[in-house]
């Protein structure tokens, strides 16, 4: 086998593999993207931040960004505060409603992943994780 032929196969496999995940994680009446995901798990990890600081972290622009923001804050997922000493600068919170919202995501996909590494042995999940690590850093 080429190596552009596996290339390809391993292409196949991670959309594959990508399609299974999103489709039996994330349920459709929580009515949340990936993308969305994305920018509530940050603001678990980070807590407050401003539109700049998410953009930067996601790699997408402030207009993106805000337009995402937009829909969590529609659907009550996202509270955006004025900063007291500088009325120009608005933080981006978790609301309330998100809390159990994102802690429920998350361990749902640990479930999830747990379920699609119980084939592979732990020295097998070291390497694989090393060579996801090792891609990464080509990013």
């Amino acid at each position: 086998m080429s190596r552009t032929s596996k290339i390809e196969e391993l292409d196949r496999v991670f959309v594959e593999m990508a399609r299974y995940f999103i489709s039996h994680w994330l349920e459709e009446e929580e009515q949340i993207s990936p993308k969305q995901f994305i920018l509530l798990r940050v603001l678990h990890e980070r807590g407050r931040s401003t539109v700049s600081e998410l953009a930067n972290i996601l790699k997408q622009s402030n207009s993106a960004t805000t337009i995402a923001l937009n829909r969590l804050v529609k659907a009550g997922y996202i509270d955006r505060i004025r900063d007291e000493q500088d009325r120009r600068v608005v933080w981006v919170t978790l609301s309330e409603k998100a809390i159990p919202l994102i802690e429920s995501l998350l361990s749902r996909r640990c479930v999830l992943l747990s379920k699609l590494l119980e084939n592979l042995s732990d020295e097998e999940i070291a390497q694989f994780t090393y060579f996801l690590v090792k891609m990464k850093q080509c990013l």
